[in-house]
């Protein structure tokens, strides 16, 4: 099964490095099938990945692959449990996260922020993020909104294909780097 999942992993971690949404070991994604998920690998290149860093484990039990799988891996089962997604792409977008340290949520400016994520929670604001960490918070605010923001950290977006959440996560770049672009206009006139 990994095998036929794999060229979707990696156009997604390739297009998100390539565009400058992970560093070259940071973000994750996953794949919920059936009672188990596919999910990168701690520590995987998401730009280059391979048969190898892919892991499959159960979404409501650990097993001998689950010490392998994501740091993230908590969060990505809540969001299988919670909602009726099977798709996760976690990156760190730089404009979002940047916006993150601001305030509680993200109101994008722009048409197709507007039209697509009106409002992007920022979860844990004011808090320490830590890997895994504000797991329910997040799975519970994906049931309603498309992406979310972990303060200073970065994004989760959910969709039923990997590459629809990919979509998600590049509009909330796109749509932040707008914002950041008319906050700095404002703040030099």
């Amino acid at each position: 099964m990994i095998d036929k999942l794999l060229p979707h992993f990696q156009a997604v971690g390739c297009n998100l490095y390539s565009r400058g949404m992970i560093s070259m070991h940071g973000g994750n994604l996953s794949i919920k099938k059936g009672e188990n998920l596919v999910i990168s690998r701690s520590g995987s290149k998401l730009g280059y990945l391979q048969e190898t860093d892919l892991v499959e484990t159960g979404i409501d039990k650990d097993d001998t692959a689950t010490k392998l799988a994501s740091s993230e891996l908590a969060v990505h089962r809540a969001i299988f449990q919670k909602t009726l997604f099977s798709a996760v792409v976690h990156a760190h977008p730089t404009h979002a996260i940047a916006l993150s340290f601001l305030s509680d949520k993200i109101t994008p400016a722009d048409e197709g922020g507007k039209l697509f994520i009106p409002v992007v929670p920022v979860i844990g604001f004011g808090k320490e993020p830590v890997p895994g960490g504000f797991a329910p918070e997040i799975a519970e605010a994906l049931k309603d909104h498309a992406v979310v923001l972990v303060h200073r950290h970065g994004s989760f977006a959910r969709g039923m294909t990997l590459e629809e959440a990919y979509v998600i996560t590049e509009l909330l770049e796109e749509s932040c780097r707008i914002l950041y672009m008319l906050k700095s206009l404002k703040m030099g006139m």
